[in-house]
């Protein structure tokens, strides 16, 4: 089982770590996670799905942060 670490998997995402350890924890049950000091085990074979993933992500974190993404098409913004 060939594995890599948390800035190899951030690489391939094209992010920073913090941001991969956080979707890390977003991905994985509490009791599968890494205890404090503790290193991911991350499977290099996953690293496709783990894209996926990260993409799916990311565009979730980003409606959320731009509310106003949903409020352009709303009829009010062509009444004015």
């Amino acid at each position: 089982m060939a594995t890599i670490t948390v800035t190899e998997l951030a690489e391939a995402l094209g992010t920073d770590n913090r941001t991969t350890r956080k979707f890390l924890r977003s991905i994985t049950p509490k009791a599968d996670q890494p205890g404090k000091g503790s290193r991911w085990a991350i499977e290099k074979k996953d690293t496709r799905g783990l894209k996926t993933a990260f993409a799916k992500y990311e565009a979730a974190k980003a409606l959320k942060a731009d509310p106003e993404v949903a409020d352009d098409e709303t009829p009010e913004a062509d009444a004015e």
